[in-house]
């Protein structure tokens, strides 16, 4: 037997040779990628952003500095839900009262006042009445008769009252109180008239009401004080309504606010 090699064609699982680099395939072509095109995005301005972050930082001071100056003083007017108002401290002080004029035998009437009188109102604790010009009767003379005033200051005595700090605490001097009627009910329309020092004022009754029914108050100064005034409470229609009283205000920081308390007789 000879040995017999087919021929390439001859054999059905020969192997067919790769086609030449030059020759074309019949293979179809792909497309090439797509290019990625950057895509550059405008710059913001960053001005508003600058703007918005200064406003909120001056709102942040401002609120700051706000809390602060309420922190300070709750009863500042910037404060919107202020507390109440204190009630100021009472200190009563009892007094002696002790008459003005103490007529003698030696004395003499006259109905023509003598030029050398003059009215000096005494540093003393007593609150019987004295008369002047102006007031209930003329110039240094005792009425002739007694008068049965509708209104007197309660138990004769004043009653001295701390100024809340709220209100600036020692720097403050006033004289004040308050009217009322035989049932508690304030009475408004009433004058306060209160002289010396330098000063002559009539204060409404009912001007204050943190002092009370028909209350009132007189600032006198921004410093605690010794002074002496006299005061007498006034109807509607400018009447005397009670007795003058001597008013002492006392420079002790608890007891800057001399206050009436004004009661029917």
């Amino acid at each position: 037997m000879s040995d017999h090699y087919p021929l390439p064609d001859e054999d059905d699982d020969a192997l067919t040779l790769p086609p030449d680099e030059g020759e074309m395939s019949d293979a179809p072509l792909k497309d090439p990628p797509p290019r990625r095109v950057r895509t550059v995005k405008p710059r913001r301005n960053p001005l508003p952003y600058n703007l918005v972050t200064l406003v909120m930082l001056l709102l942040t001071c401002s609120l700051v500095v706000y809390i602060g100056l309420i922190w300070q003083n709750p009863y500042s007017t910037l404060n919107l839900l202020a507390p109440p108002t204190l009630l100021p401290r009472i200190v009563t002080a009892t007094l002696t009262v002790t008459p003005t004029l103490t007529p003698t035998e030696t004395r003499t009437p006259s109905r023509t006042p003598t030029p050398s009188e003059t009215f000096t109102p005494a540093p003393t604790a007593t609150f019987t009445a004295v008369f002047i010009e102006g007031f209930s009767t003329p110039f240094g003379t005792p009425p002739a008769e007694p008068v049965d005033y509708p209104y007197v200051l309660q138990n004769d005595r004043l009653i001295y009252l701390t100024n809340p700090d709220g209100r600036g605490a020692c720097r403050w001097s006033s004289i004040a109180g308050s009217v009322v009627d035989a049932n508690g009910v304030a009475v408004e329309g009433y004058g306060i008239r209160i002289v010396g020092e330098g000063v002559d004022q009539t204060i409404a009754t009912g001007s204050s009401p943190g002092f009370g029914p028909g209350g009132f108050e007189l600032p006198l100064g921004t410093t605690a004080q010794d002074a002496v005034f006299i005061a007498q409470l006034l109807d509607a229609t400018g009447f005397p309504a009670s007795p003058v009283y001597t008013v002492e205000t006392r420079a002790d920081c608890t007891q800057n606010i001399a206050a009436m308390r004004f009661v029917p007789r």
